[in-house]
């Protein structure tokens, strides 16, 4: 079974990544889950999960530019 391959993470130790990346700039946030993505779309591909591996270049896209300091994403403005 494939899921038995991967190492299992537990919540504290999630807790503990999401802490680290929070005091990364959100560049470094980006570039990190971009390795993240093109990984996971890589085993997508892999696994012939096509659509998925779609969307996990879509989510790979979006954190490439936001390591630019871009989104494909506009934001909207809040007035007070």
């Amino acid at each position: 079974m494939l899921q038995n391959s991967f190492s299992t993470v537990t919540d504290t130790q999630v807790r503990g990544l999401v802490e680290e990346a929070a005091k990364e700039t959100p560049e470094d946030a980006a570039s990190y889950l971009f390795d993240l993505l093109v990984a996971a779309r890589r085993l997508a591909v892999t696994r012939r999960h096509r659509f998925l591996a779609y969307l996990i270049g879509m989510a790979a896209e979006e954190a490439r530019l936001l390591m630019m300091g871009r989104s494909a994403v506009r934001t909207m403005k809040t007035t007070s």
